[in-house]
């Protein structure tokens, strides 16, 4: 008897899902024209300066996904020219074994760190006894509902909270986003009450390791304990998929709640290249940010270019 072996088992067996699914970059059409990167196993976002009729360029999103970090340069070099882009920026995954020696190449202008992340160890997950107490409790008053590619999670944010999924700030629909949590890999948390839910995550499985998304909590949420009810049933889970870490977040987002559930910190670094110096340059001058920290400094919060 013949065996057919679909794609997306393929996928799998070679740890393409969540964010290296090779849909999931596709779902970033509607922000901008998308170019893979086969070397390295990357992609690229090219997307219209504000106030200008050129373009940059950012790595993957919401970071920097690379099978092969040392073929980049040249995925760079060539793609970035072809783009006809002024710059290209990345966020790296605090989950990949990335420092500045291997990025400095890919990115000569930029290579700094951007901020901590909270990883979770799955297999001695272990939090702090206020943090087990809190989520026990939290877990007699509320339920945890579990779903695989939740295609229908963004209507539910939606109804639940002003705050955006990563994603709509570069213009993404409701569809895209929906086609994004249908992949594989892509699974939501619901903190339901008797109401309905009031606190939901998204997490992404890559390979080995998983990254919370996103994360959101109603008022009656805070009150109920809902996140450290939603963290332990996300740890759990995670490990009984047998992966290894689990990324919360930055250390900037809550540090006394983020603390109580591990104590190793790995950094993410932003990164950046100048394809078009003279053009980075009028950009920058243009929008009023010369001194900015930011990378691209056209792109600063403050810049004038643009509505």
């Amino acid at each position: 008897m013949d065996s057919l072996i679909s794609n997306e088992d393929l996928f799998a067996a070679a740890g393409r899902y969540g964010y290296r699914h090779p849909s999931y970059a596709e779902a970033f059409v509607e922000a901008g024209e998308v170019r893979h990167l086969r070397r390295s196993g990357s992609w690229l976002l090219t997307r219209t300066i504000p106030g200008s009729e050129r373009r940059d360029a950012v790595v993957g999103y919401p970071h920097l996904v690379c099978t092969d970090p040392r073929a980049l340069p040249e995925d760079l070099r060539e793609t970035a020219a072809l783009a006809d882009v002024v710059t290209v920026s990345a966020l790296t995954d605090p989950l990949a074994s990335l420092d500045e020696e291997l990025l400095r190449p890919s990115f000569p202008d930029l290579v700094r760190v951007d901020a901590q992340h909270y990883l979770v160890d799955l297999v001695s997950f272990w939090p702090a006894r206020d943090h087990r107490r809190a989520a026990r409790e939290a877990l007699r008053r509320l339920d945890v509902e579990v779903e695989d590619a939740p295609a229908s999670l963004p209507g539910r944010w939606a109804a639940l909270t002003d705050v955006p999924l990563p994603g709509v700030e570069l213009g993404l629909s409701e569809g895209a986003l929906a086609r994004m949590l249908a992949l594989p890999g892509g699974v939501a948390f619901s903190a339901v009450a008797e109401d309905g839910p009031v606190a939901l995550a998204v997490v992404y499985i890559s390979g080995d390791d998983a990254t919370v998304h996103a994360l959101t909590s109603s008022p009656l949420g805070e009150e109920l304990g809902a996140r450290h009810a939603l963290v332990q049933t996300m740890a759990q889970d995670m490990a009984g998929r047998g992966l290894r870490f689990l990324d919360l977040g930055t250390a900037e987002s809550d540090p006394a709640f983020m603390d109580g559930w591990t104590e190793t910190l790995r950094p993410s670094f932003r990164c950046g290249r100048v394809v078009d110096r003279v053009a980075h340059e009028q950009l920058t001058a243009a929008a009023g940010t010369s001194g900015s920290g930011a990378f691209p400094a056209y792109r600063d919060p403050a810049a004038r270019l643009g509505p």
